[in-house]
């Protein structure tokens, strides 16, 4: 049994350091696991500064994001990005839609028929939904939601540009938010960027909630999702006809039905073989000697840059954070004299 020796950074305050995607997969491949403060692998999100300290350090560097970051291959050995970089064995391709796992992994059993169709639309007690956080590039999102509340009242229980009555907000981080969505016909599912192989989970959790998907991103959202199922603003040559297209869905009923009992998957054994390609990815670079296993340069500019990184932890000079902190104290201690 390889014993590993691994640590994380940039993950978030609520990650869990051995329940996790990478954690599990290693552990059932049959490696020990050791989470260590001087660690040979370092898992990594590049959205964080708490890597700064293990720069100017020999450990093979994975870099694990579900966000819109493009992995610098300068500073990482390996990635596993939403996005579909071609760079030898350093990057996986894991698009976002595959959370939450449950969801995910859900989808290729949902019964897609007529009679289930049926008996889903009766159950619809609003037109259609819009939950985001904040607004998307160039306005898309916010322009789309009220151009179709000139149609129909959206519901809009997300913390961004919220319409209900009692100002309740729906939680990503729990059933509510699908819980809602089931109650609806249409849900307006747009990206924050559009950026090609950039799928979130906006999309996936639409299906999940037995509702017809709204979606705008990605071009690549067809090679995973069955193009009949949901409605692609990006195949309308203006939102007003998009807009149109979901008129027309929502007042005949038979054309509504036909597509939500479509196939959601593209293929629905995806899942199953994403899965273990993902864990054949993680075994490969973790079977490898230590030594083999860099794949980023360790001289000239990229290591410049992380001897950088590693000095500014002293030096605290880096950040924006620690910046205005200084600036601040200054401002402050003029004042006070």
């Amino acid at each position: 049994m390889k014993t590993v020796k691994l640590n994380y950074c940039g993950m978030g305050d609520d990650f869990d350091e051995t329940q996790n995607l990478i954690y599990d997969i290693l552990k059932l491949q049959g490696f020990d696991v050791q989470i260590s403060d001087d660690p040979d692998y370092l898992i990594c999100n590049f959205s964080e500064d708490d890597h700064y300290p293990y720069c100017g350090k020999p450990q093979v560097r994975i870099m694990h994001s579900g966000e819109n970051y493009i992995p610098d291959f300068n500073l990482i050995d390996y990635s596993i990005c939403p996005y579909p970089i071609q760079f030898g064995d350093r990057n996986f391709y894991l698009p976002t839609c595959v959370w939450p796992r449950n969801h995910w992994q859900s989808l290729p059993e949902k019964p897609r028929n007529r009679e289930t169709a049926e008996a889903l639309l009766k159950q619809k007690e609003y037109f259609a939904n819009f939950i985001a956080g904040h607004e998307s590039e160039f306005n898309i999102r916010g322009d789309f939601f009220k151009k179709l509340c000139g149609y129909k009242r959206v519901e809009s229980p997300g913390s961004y540009l919220n319409n209900m009555p009692d100002g309740k907000v729906v939680s990503f981080e729990n059933e509510s938010k699908v819980d809602f969505q089931r109650k609806c016909k249409f849900t307006l599912c747009f990206e924050s960027t559009n950026h090609y192989g950039f799928v979130t989970e906006k999309i996936m959790d639409a299906f999940y909630a037995d509702t017809i998907p709204v979606y705008y991103g990605s071009p690549t959202v067809t090679e995973i999702f069955n193009r009949r199922a949901f409605i692609n603003v990006a195949d309308y040559p203006s939102f007003d006809a998009a807009i149109e297209e979901i008129i027309r869905l929502d007042q005949d009923d038979e054309a509504y039905m036909e597509m939500l009992s479509q196939p959601i998957l593209v293929d629905p054994d995806y899942p199953k073989r994403l899965e273990e390609e993902l864990g054949a990815y993680i075994r490969h670079i973790f079977d490898q000697p230590l030594e083999q296993a860099y794949r980023r340069s360790r001289v000239y500019h990229p290591k410049k840059i992380d001897d950088y990184l590693a000095r500014s932890v002293d030096t605290e000079t880096l950040t924006m954070g620690n910046l205005m902190t200084r600036m601040k104290d200054k401002i402050v201690g003029k004042l006070h004299k």
